[in-house]
């Protein structure tokens, strides 16, 4: 069952405001949490990407460097 982002919208127009900020709410919880999992992923592959040998620490001469060269 396909849900369209207009017929959210279209129902949320129809809430009481006080279900409308109920839903912002837990809308946003749901966008930080999100956040946080992308974050977590992100930083795992670069850990993971460091430990491999596919990425190197330095400093930002060294980077500057690598990107000139």
């Amino acid at each position: 069952m396909a849900v369209t982002i207009d017929k959210v919208i279209s129902e949320l127009d129809e809430l009481p405001l006080e279900d409308k900020e109920y839903v912002k709410e837990v809308f946003d919880k749901m966008l930080i949490e999100a956040r946080r999992e992308d974050i977590r992923s992100r930083s795992e592959e670069a850990m993971s990407s460091f430990h491999s040998g596919k990425s190197k620490s330095g400093s930002v001469a060294d980077l500057m460097q690598d990107l000139n060269a």
